[in-house]
């Protein structure tokens, strides 16, 4: 996959931060620039979401409560962002991997 095909969580920009990392080519959210105000200097390109991404979130929740592993719902919706625009995400939370349990559309990357 080429570096331009993944989509950063904050928790994979906190850890590139830490390791020096100055920019990174792909993308990621604008939920992951206000919860990590630092990531806007590293040159990603910034999507925001879309009414499907929130809806694709939901239904991922509702399958995530019942099997008793609620997620966060930026978190969801980062996910279902990265599954509709075809993004890699790249992440550190496990949690993660419970909605690609749920959804094997989800191409996901633990640092």
């Amino acid at each position: 996959m080429e570096e331009g095909e993944r989509l950063y969580d904050t928790s994979a920009l906190i850890e590139l931060v830490k390791r020096g990392v100055k920019r990174i080519s792909g993308f990621t959210t604008i939920l992951n620039v206000i919860e990590y105000p630092p990531a806007a200097a590293l040159g990603l390109n910034i999507v925001y979401p879309t009414r499907a991404d929130y809806e694709l979130a939901f239904i991922w929740q509702l399958e995530l409560r019942r099997r008793g592993r609620p997620v966060p719902a930026v978190d969801l919706i980062i996910a279902a962002i990265a599954v509709n625009k075809g993004l890699k995400l790249i992440a550190v939370n496990e949690h993660f991997k419970w909605i690609a349990d749920v959804d094997s559309r989800l191409k996901l990357e633990l640092m």
